[in-house]
Parts: C-alpha cells; sequence; structure tokens
C-alpha cells in the first residue's frame, strides 16, 4: 500500500540534492521533511545530510520518515541522537499490536520486532518519536487494541497520527485487498483516537475529510493532504466548513468515500448535513 513504492535503481543522489535544497532555504523557513522509499538504508548519507542541516539550518523542525527497524541498531541510533538537531522527529508505522500482521502488511519478516526495539532505543536517548497508523482494511479491526498497546508499552511517544489511505503507488493495484470506505470505520476510528487522548497522548486524525468523521473527533482532524496534490469536489463548494476540512487526494480517483456531503451550519445554529 505504499504511496511511494521502491524502485529498482540506485538514488542515493539524491542527498547531494537535498544537501544543495536545505543550503538554499529561505531564512524563515521552519520545517522540512524527509522522507523516501526509506532514508536510513544509506546511514551515513543521512547521518551527513543531518549534520548539514545541523550547520545550515540549525532551527528548522526536522520530521524524518522511516520503518523504524534501523534504530534496532544501537550504534546507528547513537549516532542519529549524537548529531544533535534541537528539534527532530522520526514518524515511524506501527500497523498492529502483534508481530503477524504488521509483518503481513509491511511484507518483511521480523519488522515488527524491529521496529519496536528503534522506537525503543531512539526513546532511551531522549528523541522524538511519532507513531504513524495508515488505516486501512486490515488495519481496522485491530486499531482499538493497537491503541491500548501503543498506552500501554509506548506511552511516551510524542505523538500517534492515525492516517486515512491515498490510493496511489502500491494500493492502487491492491486496492481490493486495502481500500476501506472510512464510513466503514467509524466506531474502531473513535474508539482508538478516545483512548490515545485520554492517556495523553497528542493525537492527530490526518488525510480524512469532517464530512466522513463524528463530529466529536473534529478537534483531532488535520489538514495534512500536500496542496500540490489537495482536491476538493463540486459538492464540497458550498459546505460551511471547506476552509476547515483537508479535502480529498487528487490521487483519490473513484475511490471515495459514499458518506462525502457538504455540511451546512447556520449562524447561531447548531450543525446540520445535507
Amino acid at each position: 500500500m505504499c504511496s511511494q513504492p521502491p524502485k529498482e535503481r540506485d538514488d542515493a543522489w539524491l542527498f547531494d540534492r537535498a544537501r544543495r535544497v536545505i543550503s538554499l532555504l529561505p531564512g524563515d523557513a521552519r520545517a522540512l521533511s524527509l522522507t523516501g522509499g526509506e532514508p536510513t538504508l544509506h546511514a551515513d548519507a543521512l547521518i551527513g545530510l543531518l549534520e548539514h542541516c545541523k550547520r545550515v539550518a540549525p532551527r528548522l523542525s526536522v520530521h524524518l520518515l522511516s520503518n523504524g527497524r534501523r534504530f534496532a541498531d544501537p550504534q546507528f541510533t547513537r549516532r542519529y541522537a549524537a548529531v544533535g538537531l534541537a528539534d527532530i522527529m522520526a514518524g515511524i508505522p506501527v500497523y498492529a499490536p502483534e508481530p503477524g500482521l504488521h509483518d503481513f502488511i509491511v511484507q518483511a519478516a521480523g519488522a515488527f520486532n524491529e521496529t519496536v526495539h528503534g522506537i525503543l532505543n531512539l526513546a532511551s536517548l531522549g528523541q522524538a518519536v511519532e507513531i504513524r497508523v495508515v488505516v486501512q482494511r486490515h488495519t481496522v479491526p485491530v486499531l482499538p487494541g493497537l491503541a491500548a498497546f501503543i498506552v500501554r508499552n509506548l506511552p511516551f511517544v510524542a505523538q500517534v497520527a492515525l492516517m486515512g489511505l491515498e490510493m496511489t503507488g502500491l494500493a492502487r493495484p491492491n486496492s481490493a485487498e486495502v481500500w476501506i470506505d472510512p464510513a466503514d470505520y467509524h466506531a474502531e476510528l473513535a474508539d482508538a483516537t478516545f483512548t490515545l487522548a485520554a492517556a495523553g497522548i497528542v493525537t492527530k486524525i490526518f488525510n480524512h475529510q469532517l464530512c466522513v468523521l463524528d463530529e466529536q473527533l473534529w478537534p483531532f482532524a488535520v489538514r495534512s493532504i500536500s496542496d500540490w496534490k489537495n482536491d476538493y469536489l463540486e459538492i464540497c463548494d458550498h459546505c460551511s466548513v471547506r476552509d476547515t476540512c483537508g479535502g480529498v487526494f487528487a490521487t483519490s480517483g473513484n475511490r471515495l468515500s459514499r458518506a462525502l456531503r457538504p455540511i451546512h451550519i447556520s449562524a447561531g445554529a447548531s450543525e446540520s448535513r445535507a
């Protein structure tokens, strides 16, 4: 289901380009996201890039997207922490509260154990971690259990992001296996969200439209879809909450929730849905 699947080519040259881009960032730039593929596959290049970032743009808030498995290596994790960036967070996916399902989803035996060990290694060195959970057909049934697992075993994480599926990359050819209408997992999403929030864990819902969410979940919803692939449907034109809604992926094709509809809120009146 990866929206940016691996390709059979050497892309290590991208680290040099990233260094040049960071050097050219304006002085008022505040945030930088590093993603792949898997950035930690090129361990030395990644550490060098982070060190470059500290030299030329030390005030940046850096978000590194990784499967977390490389951090199971204590030596690499110590090198990562030793860079000493003031504001860096690793966004790491955990898809289930047990190895079997997580390993099936990522199609890699042993991935769950390495990922959890990696998260624990990062935490032991005071490094910020975000857990990212893509909500898809296989993860929906275990969402409440996964939330309970995080509360019991990983309560120190900086935040948890519950993310709607982007129907692109490997999700397209596997759509029958991974797609589920958000209208069909209201209960599981609410259960997981409230379990995490009740434990004091910052919880955010990404890539969901407000009209497909229970209104109680609106405070957790984030406008997360990148502007270059963000879209709104014609039915959204007269929606009262369009300006605070994240919209839909332009890559969605016909995989859109049947619950999409405009929301009409009259001044001084309670919310109603058309």
